[in-house]
């Protein structure tokens, strides 16, 4: 079995993709945390989401991408900072 650093050595869209699922889970808990009445699921989920975006402002200049993904990429990026200060 590949470990996960050589498959995405391999395969470089494999960590673009991570990326990009990991910031589509960060928008996820930011949406969850605005319906909730939850005082600790609001709390849990918006720590959840800045860990999404910290992972992206780290990783993100790390792919050699198109510029289409980059373009979605960055969209979600400034997406999920947009909820973060919405939730703050």
């Amino acid at each position: 079995m590949a470990s996960k650093s050589i498959y995405a050595e391999r395969h470089p869209s494999a960590g673009i993709d991570s990326l990009a699922e990991e910031l589509g889970l960060g928008i996820k808990c930011c949406e969850v945390a605005l319906s909730s009445a939850s005082a600790a699921t609001w709390d849990r989920k918006i720590k959840d989401a800045q860990r999404a975006h910290d992972i992206a402002q780290r990783f993100v200049h790390r792919f050699r991408i198109s510029e289409h993904e980059a373009k979605r990429i960055n969209h979600r990026i400034d997406h999920l900072k947009t909820l973060l200060e919405e939730l703050k």
